[in-house]
């Protein structure tokens, strides 16, 4: 009967193990948040941005149709794509479908990703998904205008791609001459702006690259982050500057070969008001 018992705990522990580790790949979490700001347009109050990350080439259904529904949900103005949705040249079709879908719900802007660079196929990612109708952000801005009112979207390439990448603080800077006083989103893969840059001119950045941990315990946040230290401090959600509101997705895919452990893949959405 003791056996029996101690068979019966293993296998109802072995289920619970693979149910987390099943929901932990392919359920979808949306996490939603507000940020207030006095130099944010009338026009755009209730503006409502979709941000996906780090996909590194899954699919949630097939040819992603579980995501594109999820997004379409949330019902976003804009949708922000914040890099490594590729692992390899041969991952580039399932981006383009995805942003060629999505472009059809509102407008996709892309920033690219570390994996992004490190595939070799940055050059052929970029060309797929301006193809399928996005908006590939590489040191570069666009303006936004509703009912004669404005707002910018930059976006810095990854680290990882030019030897001679113009500094994130130089960037912004000019974008800053160009347009000032607008009130400015960055898309910037990376996770460590407020270590790093954190004086620059923007309001809000849109950044992945943490993976919410990796791991993820229960009222304590991520166990590992992608340097693998123990413990990361910027692993997800928002994180104020002096100058900007830095936002931190816990992204969609898997980082190499760890897989997510209590940590649901994860679409943001974030609603801008007027402060």
């Amino acid at each position: 009967m003791k056996v029996k018992k101690r068979w019966l705990v293993i296998l109802s522990l072995t289920i619970c193990l693979g149910v987390i580790l099943y929901s932990s790949k392919y359920s979808l979490d949306v996490t939603e948040y507000t940020l207030s700001s006095a130099k944010l347009p009338d026009a755009f109050d209730g503006y409502r941005i979709v941000q996906l990350s780090d996909l590194h080439a899954m699919e949630f259904g097939k040819e992603n149709a579980r995501l594109i529904r999820a997004v379409q949900t949330l019902s976003p103005d804009l949708i922000a794509l914040t890099g490594d949705f590729i692992e390899c040249a041969e991952d580039i079709p399932i981006t383009e479908h995805l942003v060629s879908a999505l472009a059809d719900i509102a407008p996709v802007y892309f920033c690219s990703g570390n994996h992004d660079w490190a595939s070799g196929a940055a050059t052929d990612l970029r060309q797929a998904i301006e193809g399928a109708g996005g908006v590939y952000l590489g040191e570069c801005c666009e303006t936004i205008t509703l009912d004669g009112q404005s707002i910018v979207i930059a976006g810095v390439e990854d680290p990882n791609s030019y030897a001679d990448l113009i500094h994130p603080d130089e960037f912004l800077d000019a974008v800053v001459r160009e347009h000032p006083d607008a009130f400015t989103i960055l898309l910037g893969h990376r996770n460590d702006w407020v270590q790093q840059y954190p004086e620059l001119p923007a309001d809000v950045i849109l950044s992945g690259h943490g993976h919410g941990g990796i791991i993820r315990l229960p009222w304590i946040g991520g166990l590992l982050g992608t340097d693998h230290k123990f413990f990361p401090e910027y692993d997800a959600g928002l994180y104020p500057s002096n100058h900007y509101v830095m936002v931190v997705s816990r992204g969609l895919g898997s980082f190499d070969r760890l897989p997510r452990f209590l940590n649901r893949p994860e679409i943001l959405c974030l609603t801008l008001r007027c402060a």
